[in-house]
């Protein structure tokens, strides 16, 4: 589970880089959600309790939803796909942990 968490981390960070490099300002709310996604990554690897990994996400995704909100405001359509894409990415990890706690 942390290594889908990792996996997670280094996308979003190379996500918020294109984004960067195509809107040449920088996101803090991305990047807020990159460095949580890290360190909620390594505290994963070091408890490796399905509950944490499930809050921790749902806070990401809070994060990514509230990005994608603010994005309308830029009306940079990049920004916008990259938070809906983030968004519907934490959902997917939300049902993924959700059936491992079922189990």
């Amino acid at each position: 589970m942390h290594r889908a968490l990792a996996t997670v981390a280094v996308f979003k960070l190379f996500l918020s880089l294109v984004v960067f490099f195509t809107t040449s300002t920088i996101d803090a709310v991305l990047l807020v959600s990159v460095l949580l996604m890290t360190i909620s990554a390594l505290i994963i690897r070091i408890v490796e309790e399905a509950e944490v990994a499930f809050i921790l996400v749902g806070l990401i995704l809070l994060i990514d939803v509230i990005g994608l909100l603010l994005s309308f405001t830029l009306l940079s359509l990049r920004v916008v796909l990259a938070y809906a894409f983030l968004v519907v990415w934490d959902i997917q990890v939300l049902m993924l942990l959700r059936q491992i706690l079922r189990t």
